[in-house]
């Protein structure tokens, strides 16, 4: 997942393929972020759990592009200035959507998160120029239809349990504007990761110099929620299971998932990664049910069918088959 930007050579094939891997495996390790998350904030606080993630996730890239590129590798091709603004922009997404989750109902943010390919959409609009691809808005609706079965029949199943009503759940609380700017932080992230680096450079080590510049910036939110109340004492102490499945989220959602991301957008372009994004909840039913004994819900199974539909209509739309040149991949641009 760490190879350069597509070469000349490289055909509209090959570029669907390694980027619908890299989408696919990134969907898939951050579905199992969903139960790990769940399980971690038992533990340790929001705010404080985020460095934590990617102090280990710093090490392990650092680590694999030190042995596969050298040590010269691990210094940035570009100016820091811009390595700071796409950092900013990884931590601003970790802290505006905790914020986000900590000030509305987790319902009312997985409707707002099912709308992510057009929030995409309009960031990729304003900062690209991009037009909309083909099959944009018929996969756009299929997700959409498909995110808001599973929420409504969740929603359900939280009243039939005696949880609050569902339009009680769905009311505005203050943070869904948080939310959909932590969307659009990850975005702008993810479009000039790809513009700002040198085409040559490998994704693996766009990933680690964003990761590890990062760390500053997630600190300094922290001690600001500290300092603020927002945020409790950290836990230093914590029993073996948290600080295992601490390192299995960093290790393969937090490192290894954005690598693969970071490959999606470069062969396929990010109003694709949109459509991916909402499978995630999809795979995080899977995954509860085969590892953590959590039985989906027959509206969730509907609607992840429905989702992975509008996906794999996107995906067709793209194939060389229905196009006439090989696949656009507009954020690969320096």
């Amino acid at each position: 997942m760490s190879s350069a930007g597509p070469a000349p050579a490289e055909t509209a094939r090959q570029a669907l393929l390694v980027g619908t891997a890299g989408y696919l495996f990134a969907a898939v390790l951050w579905g199992l972020n969903l139960p790990l998350s769940a399980a971690l904030l038992k533990h340790f606080d929001p705010f404080w759990v985020s460095p934590l993630r990617y102090v280990v996730a710093t090490v392990l890239l650092g680590a694999m592009v030190l042995v596969s590129q050298g040590p010269a590798q691990l210094r940035s091709p570009i100016p820091l200035w811009r390595v700071a603004v796409l950092s900013g922009c990884v931590a601003g997404f970790l802290v505006l959507y905790n914020l986000g989750l900590f000030r509305t109902h987790p319902m009312t943010v997985a409707a707002i998160s099912a709308g992510s390919p057009v929030y995409v959409a309009v960031v990729s609009r304003l900062m690209t120029g991009a037009r909309l691809e083909r099959g944009f808005w018929g996969a756009t609706t299929l997700t959409l239809i498909g995110a808001g079965i599973a929420i409504a029949g969740r929603s359900q199943a939280l009243v039939d349990a005696g949880g609050p009503a569902v339009g009680v759940a769905l009311q505005p609380r203050g943070g869904e504007l948080l939310v959909v700017l932590g969307i659009c932080s990850w975005t702008a992230y993810s479009i000039l990761a790809q513009r700002w680096f040198p085409p040559t450079t490998p994704q693996l080590r766009r990933t680690w110099l964003t990761t590890v510049w990062a760390l500053p910036w997630l600190f300094g939110f922290w001690a600001l929620a500290r300092a603020t109340g927002l945020a409790g004492a950290p836990n230093l102490s914590p029993a073996p299971l948290p600080v295992v499945q601490l390192l299995i989220a960093a290790v393969f959602c937090t490192a290894l998932a954005t690598v693969a991301w970071n490959t999606g957008v470069n062969r396929l372009g990010i109003q694709t990664g949109g459509m991916w994004q909402n499978t995630v909840p999809v795979f995080a039913v899977l995954i509860s049910l085969l590892f953590f004994g959590v039985q989906p819900l027959p509206a969730q199974i509907l609607g992840g069918a429905i989702v992975l539909t509008g996906v794999l209509y996107m995906q067709w739309q793209r194939s060389p088959a229905r196009q006439k040149s090989p696949v656009p991949s507009p954020t690969a641009k320096d």
